[in-house]
């Protein structure tokens, strides 16, 4: 599991939370991606996540950029994502051939819990859920 967050707080707290339902999780700040000093590539490599959290935070279309920029790399095929975000305006664009649920923050911990072990069952399948 790969959970990508602006937040270094929201990070260990998705970690932990993930942890605790049985998933060996690793986090990464989405700005040490995007500008540098990770590279994607070799964090998917290093870590073969089933799923990867993706947080749509502000700037949203920077964000979202990001995001889909990702997605479309050579190294995340077949990874399902499971996007959070507080955009609700933003949120039916957030669409994507690997994205598995789409969640609306505040969100509930079964809610987050239930879709990530849904697309961890997915992208174990080779299906995508829109």
């Amino acid at each position: 599991m790969l959970v990508l967050n602006g937040s270094e707080d929201l990070i260990e707290a998705l970690e932990e939370l993930l942890s605790e339902v049985g998933f060996q999780t690793k986090g990464a700040r989405v700005q040490d991606i995007a500008r540098g000093p990770l590279d994607f590539t070799t964090l998917v490599k290093e870590t073969h996540p089933a799923v990867i959290v993706y947080d749509i935070s502000v700037p949203f279309d920077l964000s979202w950029a990001t995001f889909q920029k990702l997605a479309a790399s050579p190294a995340a095929a077949g990874i399902p994502f499971v996007l959070t975000t507080t955009n609700r305006e933003g949120a039916k664009e957030y669409t994507g051939p690997d994205v598995i649920e789409l969640l609306l923050k505040p969100y509930d911990i079964d809610q987050f819990t239930r879709a990530v072990s849904l697309a961890a069952r997915q992208g174990a399948g080779g299906a995508a859920v829109r």
